[in-house]
This record gives structure tokens, C-alpha cells and sequence, in this order.
């Protein structure tokens, strides 16, 4: 994680060596949208999102957005069969599958503004929206009888009752129980710096830190809780995201 931040900060903030003038030495344009989409990572998953804003004065923005990212629980643990070197990586005790799909409302406020070329942005943000988690049941490759070597292979929905590293081949593919995702609704919140640095004028090219927190009326069954293993109904990460787009007039 900290060697990612610190590439992204490298290859987002290196100043041109070419660029010594005002970034407005053309003429400074009065911009009233951005649209801007990217990559969201944080603690324990990563994600896509989209963004639209609008001018409501010179400074301050109203942002309209759309995220989906994923979400594992803190003990995941990959495991493999240690018989058949062919055998697919699975989670040990993981259940189901969880993505967060996040409508976004919020506001980008301007703190420092973009003098030079090779200068930077600085805004602060904050959104709030619901938090939709979908969970999609685990499905595993199962080997038959128990014990190894196995006789045949068939897939099946994980059991913590019948199922464990006695006889789990690997995992099935991901799209097998998709028509079975539930839905558990709840709400999102979060705070970021906005850093914002691009060569062009009206292009954008940022990087956002922050903290955001999901949270849900009901504990989320991501893993089966045995052997002290414990769901979480509030999530909260540390995130980062890299930002890509344009200002438009």
C-alpha cells in the first residue's frame, strides 16, 4: 500500500522541466464542469468510479458520482490444495464475495489555487450516499471422496459444516452464483484532500487521500463465523484515489 501511494505521488506530481510560466499566460477561462472517473484503492480492496461536477461559485463544486469497489474481510487468507499444483487459490472460511456500489453526493471546495504549470490544486471533499453491498455466495471445487487423491470434482456453494481442507480442490469461477447476490443496503461517508496537478489547462490529473466509512443496520456475512472469526457491520478504510479528466466550459 505505502509503495503504491508513494509511485502514484512520483509519477502524478514530477514537475516538467519546460514548464515555467503561469498556467493562465493564454488567458484564464471561467470553467463550470469536470468530469473526471479513476481508481480507487484502499485497506482491503480497490475499485472504479465516476464523477460529475458543477461550478455553484468560483471555489465550490457540487459533485455527482457513482463508485463500485470491492470489500474483503481482515482475515482472508489465501490457501491452496497442497496436492495438486493445478489447483485454483481459495479463501479459507469466506463465505461470500462483497461489492459496494455507492451513488455519491458531495462537494469539492478549492483551498490553493493552480498558479504555474507545475503547481498544484489543492481542494478538500466530502460525499455522502447510500451504500448498496452485494454479496455473492462463495462456490468452491469440492473433491469426492474427502480424502486425497480424489475420485471426481464437482462444484458446490461453501458449507463450513462440510466443507474444509480435507476436501476443497480450489475455488469455482467467480461468476457461479451470481443470480443468487443479495442486497444489503446502507449508507456511505467520507472526507478527502484533493491534490490536482496537470499540464493542461483544462485538463485533470489528481490524486485524493482520505478516510471513508460504510456502514449497515445488520453485521454482513462475508465470512463464516467460526473459529473466532467475527463480521463487521461498519467498515471504515483509508483510501486513495487517482483521478483522470477534463474542465469544461
Amino acid at each position: 500500500m505505502r509503495i503504491l501511494l508513494l509511485l502514484a505521488l512520483v509519477v502524478l506530481f514530477r514537475a516538467p522541466a519546460i514548464a515555467q510560466g503561469s498556467i493562465y499566460d493564454d488567458g484564464r477561462a471561467l470553467y463550470r464542469r469536470e468530469v473526471l472517473g479513476g481508481l480507487h484503492i484502499h485497506g482491503n480492496g480497490w475499485g472504479v468510479f465516476y464523477q460529475n461536477g458543477k461550478h455553484t461559485t468560483a471555489r465550490d463544486r457540487r459533485m455527482l458520482g457513482v463508485e463500485l469497489v470491492s470489500m474483503k474481510h481482515p482475515k482472508e487468507i489465501k490457501s491452496f490444495n497442497p496436492y495438486y499444483e493445478d489447483s485454483r487459490g481459495y479463501f479459507y472460511g469466506k463465505a461470500n464475495s462483497m461489492l459496494i456500489l455507492r451513488p455519491t453526493f458531495g462537494r469539492k471546495h478549492q483551498i490553493t489555487d493552480k498558479i504555474r504549470r507545475n503547481g498544484v490544486e489543492v481542494n478538500t471533499v466530502w460525499a455522502i450516499g447510500p451504500s448498496l453491498a452485494l454479496l455473492k455466495p462463495v462456490y468452491l471445487q469440492i473433491g469426492k471422496p474427502d480424502n486425497f487423491p480424489y475420485e471426481t470434482i464437482v462444484t458446490e456453494r461453501y458449507d463450513p459444516m462440510m466443507h474444509g481442507v480435507q476436501n476443497i480442490y480450489g475455488r469455482a469461477s467467480w461468476f457461479v452464483g451470481f443470480s443468487e447476490m443479495a442486497l444489503y443496503p446502507g449508507g456511505h461517508g467520507r472526507f478527502a484532500f484533493n491534490f490536482e496537478h496537470s499540464n493542461q489547462v483544462a485538463g485533470i490529473k489528481a490524486l485524493e487521500v482520505g478516510v471513508a466509512m460504510d456502514a449497515y443496520p445488520v453485521v454482513i456475512p462475508i465470512m463464516a463465523e467460526v473459529e473466532g472469526v467475527v463480521n463487521k457491520q461498519f467498515f471504515l478504510q483509508f483510501y486513495f484515489a487517482l483521478q483522470f479528466g477534463k474542465k469544461m466550459i
